[in-house]
């Protein structure tokens, strides 16, 4: 199905398919090690290129332990995403 043909009105302020989903582990050490659930997203009422994709990664445990990345590309999206991912982790679990 292609969702940018289907027409959304104004009163649908935000629309956006998945693009992929996959399950990455993050761990730095034993104290910081998460789980995530990583979903990338095309974002359906941008009208550029630029950031045309995000990803949102939430850890399964601890859903306050969360990312979002945008990119021109699914990949750019996620890399952004796994990354600040990692930073969140970290700031939540400690250095390890």
């Amino acid at each position: 199905m292609d969702w940018r043909r289907v027409p959304l009105t104004e009163h649908m302020t935000e629309a956006a398919r998945v693009v992929s989903e996959a399950e990455v582990v993050i761990e730095f050490s034993e104290a910081a090690r998460g789980w995530f659930r990583v979903t990338v997203f095309e974002d359906l009422r941008v009208s550029g290129e630029d950031e045309r994709y995000f990803a949102r990664a939430v850890e399964k445990d601890d859903q306050s332990i969360q990312s979002v990345g945008a990119g021109a590309t699914p990949e750019d999206a996620a890399t952004v995403c796994l990354r600040e991912a990692g930073v969140s982790l970290r700031r939540a679990r400690g250095k390890g």
